[in-house]
């Protein structure tokens, strides 16, 4: 982060670990998340808590009175207070879908021994999810799902215990909370914590699902309390859940560009892209899904006659965006497929001669070998053979230099059985202090290179496609 940048931001911080509830090196984010949520409701202003439950669990409770609402995680410590004899009982499930994973089946019923043993199993996640529908009987399990019932088994072997509690007797009201950082929850975990706590069947009234952006939102309005320290610790927690990822797409921040934390930042990263998708799709770009990818993001063209896919990376520098040919994992020019379309016109056409220098203003091209383990697996560069600034007069010495790269499939093993092929890359970078701030600081650039990368890619399209 630069000086004038902190000047000009200055609600903003370098380090993540400056944030209260970020710990230092490892936590556990489970358990540290609840903790945030339940230490903010612990020491602001003391109606906060009441606001919380009405707004989030729906439960109109009384102002609590002298005692006002108490606070625990895991196991509660109050031995006088019985949650059974509360009047608002409440199991509030938190996750990044807010939803139940329906696919799974009563945990009662399930062979845990069995469950286990596939889950521990040491082979590919694809490989388990194939076993645990054919164990379940569930030949429609998705890989949330089967990440889901992984999660609760771990739990369920510490007990039956609730993430949070939230509770007054005054108010009569317990919330019980069950957060998980991962897309579902479990209904048979939940329905649990009713039978155990509220010595009661989880009726619909008692179970309340929100999205972890759901919470986000209840302290980001908070964010300017009257009361300082409300205000404070309403800030540091959307901050907090804002770094994981947890809060919805609301602006970069200084330290989501830190390389040695690229990790951690992909998930709000993969958030951006999701933001910058509908943005461009409503200002006319035809966008198609949004996958994530090592180093942050890949949207596919809505139009498969388009050879390639958009690639969002985040890089210490700032934000790459690129239009890419030649190792798109799906779709009709999937892998070298559409670097064979690009090159199947005749060698001396360029087709962007027809685009102007303005067109191609702060676009760079690279090409790039990539080489593969066998034919039709997957790719991996191999050597940048080409990194300049795109001149779209002279781009026809790059398509001669991707030909090289690029030998047809049939001579493109060497003696080692190793695949090579070629890649073609256009796109600019966005620099990060350019990016920080409000949303829109940051998906505004991105929607004006989609356009400026769409007619790119419309121009390598295949003559017949690209006159249609």
């Amino acid at each position: 982060m630069k000086l004038d940048a902190a000047a000009r931001h200055a609600e903003l911080y370098p380090d993540r670990h400056l944030n209260v509830f970020v710990p230092y090196r490892a936590h556990d984010l489970d358990y540290n998340v609840t903790r945030a949520v339940v230490s903010t409701l612990r020491w602001a202003r003391p109606d906060l808590a009441r606001e919380f439950a009405a707004e989030l669990c729906g439960v109109e409770a009384a102002a609590a009175g002298p005692l006002g609402y108490q606070f625990d995680l895991h196991a509660c410590d109050y031995e006088d207070f019985d949650p059974a004899k509360v009047r608002h009982q409440v199991v509030l499930g938190v996750s990044v879908e807010g939803r139940i994973a329906e696919g799974l089946p009563s945990l009662d019923a399930l062979d845990r021994d069995a469950v286990f043993a596939v889950l521990h199993a040491a082979t590919p996640a694809e490989a388990k999810l194939a076993e645990l529908r054919r164990l379940l009987a569930r030949p429609e399990l998705t890989l949330d799902e089967a990440d889901t019932l992984a999660h609760t088994l771990e739990e369920l072997e510490q007990g039956s215990l609730p993430d949070g509690w939230v509770f007054s007797p005054e108010a009569s009201v317990c919330v019980l909370i069950e957060a998980k950082l991962q897309r579902l929850l479990d209904r048979t975990q939940l329905a649990r914590y009713a039978e155990v706590y509220f010595e009661k069947g989880l009726a619909p009234e008692h179970l309340v699902l929100r999205t972890w952006a759901d919470v986000a939102r209840f302290f980001a309005a908070r964010r300017g309390d009257l009361d300082p320290l409300t205000a404070f610790l309403c800030r540091q927690l959307h901050d907090y859940l804002d770094v994981l990822g947890l809060a919805g797409f609301g602006g970069f921040k200084p330290y989501d560009f830190d390389p040695d934390a690229a990790h951690e930042a992909l998930p709000k990263f993969l958030a951006f892209a999701h933001a910058a998708r509908a943005a461009a799709v409503e200002a006319g770009v035809p966008l198609g899904e949004v996958r994530p990818s090592p180093t942050g993001a890949r949207i596919a063209w809505a139009d498969e006659d388009l050879p390639g896919e958009l690639r969002l990376d985040l890089l210490e520098a700032g934000l790459r965006i690129e239009h890419r040919a030649g190792d798109a994992p799906a779709g009709r020019h999937a892998g070298r497929r559409a670097v064979d379309a690009i090159l199947a016109r005749p060698e001396d056409e360029n087709p962007l001669a027809g685009l102007s220098d303005a067109d191609a203003g702060g676009l760079r091209l690279r090409v790039e070998r990539l080489t593969a383990s066998a034919p039709g697996g997957e790719a991996f560069p191999d050597l940048v053979v080409l990194d300049e600034a795109l001149a779209p007069a002279e781009f026809g010495l790059a398509l001669e230099e991707l030909r090289r790269q690029h030998p047809p499939a049939e001579r493109a093993r060497d003696l080692a059985g190793h695949t090579r092929q070629g890649a073609l890359s256009i796109g600019r970078l966005v620099a990060r202090d350019d990016l920080l701030g409000a949303a829109e600081a940051a998906t505004a650039p991105v929607v004006a290179a989609c356009h400026d990368l769409l007619r790119v890619a419309r121009a390598l399209a295949p003559r017949a496609a690209a006159g249609a």
